[in-house]
């Protein structure tokens, strides 16, 4: 044999490598699908020592799959290497394991009691004419519900007593975002 064989040329593909431990972070509604992902756990899998490659997370962000209050799935997007990574490629960005957003509080300002003579019972008769709803943010569609709400003296005797309100929801489209504290009266 007077010459080796002549090869066509083959190429060496980046090896794929993958992010794992990335998760995002519950918050609570803000109208946005905006996710904060929590990096602390965050590894590489796949790189071949001795070789530096690491987790370039510079334009990361997450995503939730709705901006309403609820446990979501979340999309994670621009990761990438750095280092020596010329040899490698991510093969997908991370699966972040899914989320909640929690319903953001609201309280109920301007509820009075009237006054009423002594008749043996704990029952107040409510005034809901300078009531509102606090912590609604702008543009959600969010209104307050009396038509079920009551009102209990913490005593039957005469005195001033502590009024306790219930049976107030709230009403709109964006209700379910939303998480209402009875409010109490003197």
């Amino acid at each position: 044999l007077s010459a080796q064989p002549t090869v066509p040329h083959a190429t060496i593909n980046p090896k794929g490598l993958t992010i794992t431990g990335v998760l995002a972070n519950n918050k609570t509604h803000d109208q946005t699908a905006a996710a904060t992902l929590n990096l602390a756990g965050a590894s590489l899998a796949g790189v071949i020592a001795p070789d530096a490659v690491a987790i370039d997370s510079d334009a990361a962000s997450g995503t939730f799959a709705s901006p309403n209050a609820g446990t979501h799935a979340i999309t994670a997007s621009g990761f990438g290497l750095t280092g020596a990574a010329g040899n490698y490629a991510l093969t997908a960005q991370p699966t972040v394991p899914n989320a909640t957003i929690n319903t953001k509080g609201l309280t109920v300002t301007g509820v009075t009691a009237n006054n009423k003579p002594y008749d043996g019972n704990t029952t107040a008769t409510l005034d809901f004419t300078s009531a509102a709803l606090e912590g609604v943010l702008g543009g959600d569609d969010v209104t307050l519900n009396t038509s079920a709400a009551s009102g209990a003296f913490a005593s039957s005797n005469v005195g001033a007593w502590t009024v306790t309100v219930s049976g107030l929801t709230l009403d709109g489209v964006a209700k379910n975002n939303y998480a209402l504290t009875q409010p109490t009266t003197t």
